[in-house]
């Protein structure tokens, strides 16, 4: 097998998505994947397309940091046989930042603000209530549909998109940074999984020296979890959806569609989805959690509505419900867009480099100067 081949099957995405994004042809595609040589036109395409360093393309190995950062990584290394491009891209992505971000003596201080007394659901739910008061003052029960931001410009907090991979979600803290990476999908997906992300820097990454890459069956899957998952699962879902904020929504859907029955219906949940900018499985097993549905209910209410309607999205445009929220996810925090400004500003780096070490584009890296420097 080639170094590309490897590097190509390790991302765990379909060969039409590659060409798709790279631009070559999907016979060009198919001969890579079974091992044929690449030319340095084709690592460039898809190192573009995919946001890839070329050097992890063409090298297919893992990549060299320093002994200290090397072990947040080490345990997620050995979990695959396989070279796992987006192990290394993170890997690359956070040692990048590190060399550009001024030094931290600590972790960020909010952190002890909204830290974990044990890791059950009500400790989940305090947490997320402290959470809430810290970032969220005067608007404590209001749609945490702007999360993404909202740690975006918190202290020690890098996020960023994490395209084109197999996993999820992905969290760390290195430097004393606070590391949050989340892949693009439906949108209140992408808002549940910052949210699970951010549950593990509070509760177990202070105390932790691995990284956690998380696949879509192991972020809300509300079944059979880890304690630690469950308990960060718990965390996004008190965080995202307050319980004094689901009654007020509930008693808004209410009065304008003259709902009277005594238990709640989809219809009800539906709009605590899209008004909370989360999905309707999280909605309803949030309901679940507070006694308004019949425990288990919310999974026959999901099947039932997939049956019948074909998808919730589809049931609640149906119901001419609000549309949700877009949840935007940066391509990068504001307070590693300044690092980065000030390094090509002083000509320490360019633009070309900050774009292959980062994964972004350089269109996204010149939006970032601009955006700083009307700051």
């Amino acid at each position: 097998m080639s170094k590309i081949s490897e590097s190509l099957q390790g991302l765990g995405i379909s060969k039409s998505q590659v060409a798709k994004r790279s631009g070559l042809t999907p016979e060009k595609i198919e001969l890579l994947y079974g091992g044929g040589s690449a030319s340095l036109s084709d690592l460039k395409a898809i190192s573009s397309g995919l946001r890839i360093p070329i050097n992890l393309l063409a090298s297919g190995k893992r990549s060299a940091i320093k002994d200290e950062l090397g072990m947040l990584f080490r345990d997620t290394r050995k979990g695959h046989e396989e070279f796992d491009v987006t192990v290394e891209r993170i890997a690359t992505f956070v040692e990048t930042a590190l060399s550009l971000l001024p030094q931290r003596d600590a972790i960020p201080n909010w952190i002890s603000k909204v830290s974990v007394q044990e890791e059950t659901y009500i400790g989940a739910a305090h947490s997320a209530a402290k959470f809430r008061q810290h970032f969220y003052a005067n608007r404590e029960y209001a749609p945490a549909t702007d999360l993404p931001q909202i740690l975006g410009n918190a202290e020690g907090v890098i996020i960023s998109r994490l395209n084109f991979s197999r996993y999820e979600g992905v969290s760390l803290i290195a430097g004393n940074y606070c590391f949050i990476f989340v892949s693009p999908r439906f949108d209140g997906r992408m808002l549940f999984t910052a949210g699970h992300e951010l549950g593990h820097v509070i509760a177990h990454h202070p105390w932790s020296n691995s990284a956690i890459f998380e696949m879509p069956n192991e972020i809300g899957s509300f079944g059979h979890r880890s304690k630690a998952e469950a308990f960060v699962d718990a965390f996004s879902s008190n965080l995202l959806l307050p319980d004094q904020g689901i009654g007020r929504a509930l008693q808004i859907i209410r009065d304008q569609y003259n709902l009277s029955a005594d238990q709640i219906s989809d219809v009800e949940i539906l709009f605590l989805a899209r008004f909370f900018g989360v999905s309707f499985e999280v909605a309803a097993h949030r309901c679940e959690d507070l006694e308004l549905i019949p425990k288990g209910s919310s999974f026959s209410l999901t099947k039932y509505i997939r049956q019948n309607y074909g998808s919730p999205e589809k049931r609640a445009d149906e119901l001419k419900l609000p549309a949700r929220q877009k949840i935007y996810i940066p391509p990068v925090s504001n307070l590693l867009a300044r690092a980065i400004t000030s390094a090509v500003s002083a000509g320490d780096i360019s633009i070309g480099w900050a774009s292959d070490r980062f994964g972004l584009s350089i269109g996204e890296i010149l939006a970032s100067n601009v955006e700083e420097r009307s700051l």
